[in-house]
Formats: C-alpha cells, structure tokens, sequence
C-alpha cells in the first residue's frame, strides 16, 4: 500500500502556490481553514471527477446514438443539413464548427464522424423549447423505458442538468457542493431511458458509490 502523502510546511506551501491559493479557497473554507485538508478534498473532487467520467461517457454516446438513429430513420443520415429540422443559430454554429473541425483535420464530412464531433451540449440544445415541433413525432421513440410518456422539457431539464456536472469536471472545478449521488443516479436513469442494457452495464462498472465513500 501506497504511504500517505507527506502534508510538511514545505510541501504545503509548494502545492499552495501551484494549484493556487484562489483554487484553493473553497476547499479551504470546507476544511475550516486546515489547509493540508483542503488539499485532501481537492484530491477527492478530482477522484469523484474520475469516477464520474463512465457514467458520463455513457450518457453522451448513448444519447447521441440514439437522437442519430432516429432522426436518420425520420430525415436520412444528413438529417442536420436537412431544411426539415429546422435547425437553431446556436446549433447550427456547432454543425458548422464540427465541419470545420473535420476539414482541419483533412477528415472527410461522412455522417459517422460528424455525430462524434457534434458536443454533448449541441445534442442537449436540440432538445430545447425551439424544437418542441420537432420531438412531437418522434422523442418517445428516443426515450422508451419511462414509467409514463415523456415529454420535451422534462428530458431538456434532466440532461441540461448532467451537461452543467460534466462541464464542471471538464474544467476541473469542485463538484464537493453538488448532489452527487442524485446527479450519479440521475444518468444512470436517463441511459435507462434509451437502453436498460446499457444502464446496467455503465452501472456495473461505474466506482462513484465506492469513491464517494472515501471522503478525507
């Protein structure tokens, strides 16, 4: 086993001018002030951050996928340069920035490498209210494992929800202040929403529950 990490006046000040004092100052404040276990809290939100990141995965592929699969059967595999959909500025921005990030790539613009490179917020976007027409037709054939039919705004709320966790560990901010175990549970309800399997699988391997009991 691995000793613990030394917490001496030295190393206190070397990591207090690194990772910053001002980065710093909400896990301190956690801490009631102890700053070697600030630094303790700081390593726990970076693993509680990790173990977060399956799950995470988990719902962005399988919600992609899913919005793909049924927009491709409804307007064909080009569905987003499809007049039809009806596409928003904000989304369109996105198609527009995953084509030009493939063509810097020197990748061609097939539909199997534009969904990839579409974000996990462009696909949370085109659940908002400007596209309430749209989902009429076709979101319960998206989201077919809810105990009652579900509608536009409530799946938009839930996953603008798991968006705002994952962009704060996509920018290494604490999450020590947030539901953790409902916003955990909360993805793994919405991957069920598409695919039970799935859920279960991302269940099976995900170590939220077993980190978050290591609280320093």
């Amino acid at each position: 086993m691995q000793p613990p990490f030394l917490y001496d006046s030295h190393n206190l000040a070397a990591l207090s001018r690194c990772v910053s004092a001002a980065r710093l100052q909400r896990y301190v404040a956690i801490a009631g002030g102890d700053t070697a276990q600030a630094l303790r809290l700081y390593m726990w939100n970076t693993a509680l951050s990790e173990s977060l990141y399956g799950p995470l995965q988990g719902i962005e592929i399988t919600l992609r996928n899913k919005i793909d699969e049924r927009l491709s059967a409804a307007f064909g595999a080009h569905w987003y340069d499809n007049p039809k959909i009806g596409i928003q500025f904000a989304q369109q921005r996105q198609i527009n920035d995953a084509k030009s990030s493939l063509q810097f790539q020197k990748k061609p613009l097939d539909h199997t490498r534009m969904v990839a490179e579409l974000t996990f917020g462009f696909w949370v976007g085109l659940l908002g209210t400007r596209y309430e027409n749209l989902w009429r037709a076709h979101l319960r054939k998206i989201f077919v494992n809810t105990s009652t039919p579900l509608v536009r705004k409530d799946a938009h709320k839930a996953l603008n929800e798991i968006r705002y966790l994952r962009n704060r560990i996509a920018h290494h901010e604490s999450i020590l202040h947030r539901p953790l175990p409902d916003e955990h549970a909360l993805i793994l309800a919405v991957i069920r929403w598409c695919c039970a399997v799935t859920a279960d699988w991302v269940a099976h391997h995900s170590r939220f529950d077993d980190v978050y009991r290591l609280r320093p």
